[in-house]
């Protein structure tokens, strides 16, 4: 059963980070902090307000599912 986590992870794994290393995760975080909000949907930036805007609602759920990885892989 795919969790909400899991399609999280799916998600930043198809933007070309490694979601199964620490490394990875850590990049991936660093990214999630950072980048426009645009680029947190499938697809091409658009510039959309509309995207930008629900880019920025996912984010903390993006990071969040990335530094629940990052604690069940340093155990």
């Amino acid at each position: 059963m795919n969790t909400q986590r899991d399609i999280n992870l799916t998600f930043i794994e198809s933007k070309g980070f490694d979601v199964y290393t620490i490394d990875g995760l850590y990049e991936a975080l660093k990214w999630l902090k950072s980048v426009d909000a645009d680029n947190l949907l499938y697809g091409a930036p658009s510039g959309n307000e509309f995207d930008i805007m629900v880019g920025e609602m996912r984010r903390p759920m993006l990071i969040s599912s990335v530094e629940t990885a990052i604690k069940e892989l340093s155990k």
